[in-house]
């Protein structure tokens, strides 16, 4: 197969790159300083098997080639793969230790999560963020959320979000400065959850 022919098979990045990157970064950024807020995926996007349109706006507008991202064995497809070294010339990485964004669905097997880097004292920025895949957020009152870059509170709803993320989740808070941040995607959708955010279960 030549260059040509698996060019011609791979799906389009964004339609204007510039523009739909920094829609996209903008609304990220809003949501990570916002915790709880739900944003609407701003730009239109081609999507590969394995990933979410959200999902694969989110990575576009944020990998590169030093971005190393791993992807769950249900979203780590070739169309998957092929797209995002395509478009974002980011390595992916087999080692979920290695990754800056790891990526997954609310149904997978999610042990992987306590193995994710959380930084260190001197460099807390070099924490993994965790993007999961769902299918409906809302803003029911499901979880309460308190904590910087929220008034008072703010409630918040992932369909089917196990206990054992909550129980992780917890132990990840007290990890700050340190700790992963969480970013929600739903088809159209994304909030996030940041490190610092406190959550209650109701």
């Amino acid at each position: 197969m030549t260059l040509q022919s698996q060019t011609s098979e791979l799906l389009p990045g964004f339609e204007h790159t510039a523009f739909d990157s920094n829609a996209v970064f903008r609304v990220l950024l809003d949501a990570l300083s916002r915790p709880g807020r739900i944003y609407d995926l701003p730009v239109s996007v081609a999507t590969p098997d394995g990933l979410n349109a959200t999902t694969t706006a989110t990575l576009l507008a944020m990998a590169d080639m030093d971005t190393t991202i791993w992807l769950s064995p249900s979203c780590k497809t070739k169309a998957a793969n092929d797209h995002l070294k395509f478009h974002c010339g980011c390595p992916i990485s087999d080692d979920v230790v290695m990754a800056d964004f790891a990526v997954a669905r609310m149904d997978d097997d999610l042990s992987f999560v306590s193995r994710l880097s959380v930084g260190n004292a001197e460099y807390p920025d070099q924490s993994a963020t965790l993007i999961l895949m769902v299918d409906e957020i809302s803003n029911a009152p499901a979880m309460k959320l308190t904590g910087p870059g929220i008034k008072d509170s703010h409630d918040l709803e992932i369909k089917n979000l196990p206990a054992s993320f909550h129980v992780w989740r917890a132990e990840n808070h007290h990890l700050f400065p340190c700790g992963v941040d969480v970013i929600f995607t739903s088809p159209t959708q994304i909030v996030a959850l940041s490190r610092t955010t406190r959550i209650e279960v109701i």
